[in-house]
C-alpha cells in the first residue's frame, strides 16, 4: 500500500478522529464478512468420520487437500482506507435523541 496522507483521509469529514472511527468500523465489518466467508468454505470441506475401526498403517493421506492453498484475503484496514480514499464509505452520525429512542 502506498503512503497515505492524513489530509487525504480527512477530506470528507474534516476531522481526523471521525475518519479513524469510520475506517475502524468499516474494517470490522470487512473482517466479519471475511470470517463468514471462511466459515462457509470450511463447511464445504468434507469431514472425516468414524476413524475408530481404521488401521493407521492403511490410512491414505489426501495430499491434494494438504497442498491446497488457503485463500488469502486483503487486510481489512487496508480495504477500509482505500474505500475512504475513494469516497466509497457511507456513514451517518447518530444524534443523542436517536440513541435514546433505540
Amino acid at each position: 500500500m502506498s503512503d497515505v496522507s492524513i489530509l487525504d483521509l480527512t477530506k470528507k469529514t474534516n476531522n481526523v478522529y471521525e475518519s479513524v472511527v469510520i475506517m475502524c468500523k468499516r474494517a470490522r465489518q470487512i473482517n466479519d464478512e471475511q470470517k463468514l466467508q471462511i466459515e462457509m468454505e470450511r463447511e464445504i470441506v468434507p469431514g472425516i468420520e468414524n476413524r475408530e475401526n481404521e488401521d493407521f498403517d492403511e490410512v491414505e493421506i489426501d495430499r491434494e487437500a494438504l497442498l491446497k492453498e488457503h485463500k488469502k484475503y486483503p487486510k481489512p484496514s487496508e480495504v477500509a482506507i482505500q474505500e475512504m480514499l475513494g469516497d466509497q464509505i457511507e456513514y451517518r452520525f447518530v444524534d443523542s435523541e436517536e440513541e435514546k429512542s433505540e
